[in-house]
């Protein structure tokens, strides 16, 4: 039997940062609505699309990009671990944030359609393309022109990187009333002796007494493996900083993020922060796996909040009043997360218990309380993030 060869300690460390920055970024990712070939997304926001010329070489380039970006070969993982991190950190950003098509993927180079762009070096075309499976999309071409050569920014299936659905419900002054109606709610619930959301804040903290000691290890422990992402993030060669920048730009910009923050509007920017944190993050995706008894949540956490630290290890930098404000940022809205894990922990340990009927009713309302100690953290820290982004204190 042939024995596996040793990987070098290098490349040890390469797939560890492999696996952080695309756990990071599929946590911050949610499923896009994928348009139809028959569609012209764009067209009824910026006009008609604009017809082409036979003299126009753009066009053909265009589909040279299309072909080259469908023969493109995907990247073995044995190649990427192979890299030296300065190498690896350069081929990530066209990996994570734009990766190739599946295998099977078809083009109809022939559907090209240019739509009109309010940059005269950018010009924007899509085509109509089918997945494996006969699922319908479009691919999207970004022509950039520079020094007088038209060259492709970017390659790939349109929407990849834009807020649809409630995201981009979000971004309107409907939201931005819903959101503020919403959190005065809470504002005036918490102010009421007796109201539910005090009562259920009341029996959370009960519940967090009784397993202090598991909560306690599971803070420690999961701020210490964010500690331990920030400490990697340190030792990453300059090279990184762009590529974590990209991919960190790909993630916010899918959800909403950059044209809320960049809106200047501290209430648009709140209500699509909270949701991602609490409906996303808490409410979609931590708490189910914290309802599978606890185990799941604890292994995905790990790796997210690792990943999740690696950026502020190599980004984070400024005055004492700067790293202030972000700790007290970071103590809000990890808590939160924890806690919701924690719950699933406190479901497992109810639930192994010797003796008393209906144990896990009992573990389940324990991890439940868990979601309006994370609610009301995370609408603070909200506004919080907000408030101190925009107003530049950040």
């Amino acid at each position: 039997m042939q024995s596996r060869p040793a990987r070098n300690p290098r490349q040890i460390v390469n797939l560890l940062l492999l696996l952080a920055l695309l756990t990071g970024f599929a946590f911050a990712q949610e499923p896009a609505d994928v348009a139809t070939p028959n569609e012209t997304p764009g067209a009824t926001a910026q006009g008609s699309p604009t017809p082409m010329t036979s003299a126009d070489a753009v066009p053909a380039e265009a589909d040279a990009a299309v072909k080259a970006w469908l023969a493109r070969p995907a990247a073995s993982l044995d190649y990427l671990i192979g890299l030296d991190p300065a190498q690896l950190c350069r081929e990530l950003p066209a990996i994570v944030v734009n990766p190739g098509p599946v295998p099977g993927t078809e083009v109809r180079v022939e559907d090209r359609i240019e739509h009109p762009s309010a940059d005269p070096d950018v010009r924007r075309f899509t085509y109509a393309a089918v997945r494996p499976g006969n699922q319908l999309d479009v691919v999207e071409v970004v022509m950039q022109r520079s020094g007088g050569t038209w060259t492709p920014s970017y390659v790939g299936f349109l929407n990849q990187n834009q807020p649809t659905g409630v995201r981009a419900w979000l971004q309107t002054p409907a939201a931005g009333w819903v959101f503020v109606a919403f959190s005065l709610l809470v504002l005036l619930a918490l102010l009421r002796p007796g109201s539910p959301i005090r009562r259920w804040l009341v029996a959370g903290m009960a519940a967090i007494k009784e397993h202090r000691r598991l909560v306690a290890v599971t803070l420690i422990g999961l701020y210490a493996l964010f500690a331990l992402g920030a400490y990697v993030g340190t030792t990453l060669p300059a090279e990184c900083e762009q590529a974590v920048l990209d991919v960190i730009n790909a993630a916010i910009g899918s959800v909403g993020a950059t044209q809320a923050y960049g809106s200047g509007n501290v209430v648009r920017a709140a209500a699509t922060t909270y949701f991602q944190n609490f409906g996303v993050v808490t409410t979609s995706v931590t708490f189910p796996l914290a309802a599978l008894f606890g185990v799941p949540a604890y292994l995905f956490a790990a790796a997210s909040f690792f990943t999740q630290g690696v950026p502020f290890g190599l980004l984070a930098s400024g005055g004492p009043f700067y790293i202030l404000l972000l700790l007290i940022l970071l103590v809000l809205e990890l808590t939160s997360y924890f806690l919701v894990v924690a719950g699933g922990g406190m479901l497992l340990a109810t639930v192994v218990r010797r003796g008393a009927p209906g144990k896990f009713v009992r573990g389940f309302r324990k991890l439940l309380l868990m979601l309006p100690i994370a609610g009301v953290l995370l609408l603070v820290g909200a506004w919080y993030e907000a408030l101190i982004i925009i107003l530049g204190l950040a």
